[in-house]
């Protein structure tokens, strides 16, 4: 009887600890303080979003998306050629189901590839408030197919990548790498 409770027990403890996975994925970084509003109703643009959490924006090619992908499609004719946008008008994104999310982050290294730098070691909690439409001319006209030199993962692009774009703020206590970062995401409660 003592040997079957141990194994229900063990059983039990290793089903909640398989249910709590990290997922890789990538970060860039954004100022939140800086826009004038957000993909989320009910969110303020603000780096901070509460008591050691950061604001957070999700690509909607992420496999953590939920919901349908943002409105809109790319159009050369919005981009300048060098990177940049000509017009800036984003796509509305009103089936962005996991605004008020929770995920922890932590960093696994540089997605830029530096050698010089490191990973902290620490985890954040980040809140999703925004999003990153692959459909935005601030995002695809950074990619090389309209005129940039920005790698798709890195500009909310990449199809089966699970891309944040995390509050600036929060890089110091990822890494001390100057760049992108490679990341474990895992969601978790706010």
């Amino acid at each position: 009887m003592h040997l079957s409770l141990t194994l229900v027990f063990a059983l039990g403890v290793l089903a909640q600890i398989a249910l709590v996975v990290a997922v890789p994925g990538v970060s860039t970084f954004n100022d939140y303080n800086a826009q004038t509003g957000v993909a989320c109703a009910g969110f303020s643009p603000n780096n901070s979003q509460g008591s050691n959490i950061f604001a957070a924006a999700m690509s909607d090619l992420s496999p953590l998306w939920v919901g349908a992908r943002c409105e809109g499609s790319m159009n050369a004719a919005n981009c300048n050629g060098q990177g940049g946008c000509i017009n800036c008008a984003g796509p509305a994104c009103p089936d962005e189901e996991v605004c008020g999310s929770c995920f922890n982050v932590r960093c696994t290294g540089s997605l830029d590839g530096e050698t010089s730098g490191a990973c902290t070691g620490n985890t954040i909690k980040v809140k999703i408030i925004d999003a990153c439409p692959a459909t935005h001319p601030e995002n695809y006209c950074k990619i090389a197919q309209f005129g940039g030199d920005i790698r798709p993962q890195e500009a909310c692009e990449a199809n089966g990548t699970n891309a944040l774009d995390i509050a600036t703020t929060a890089r110091s206590q990822l890494s001390t790498f100057q760049g992108n970062l490679d990341i474990d995401i895992e969601a978790t409660s706010c």
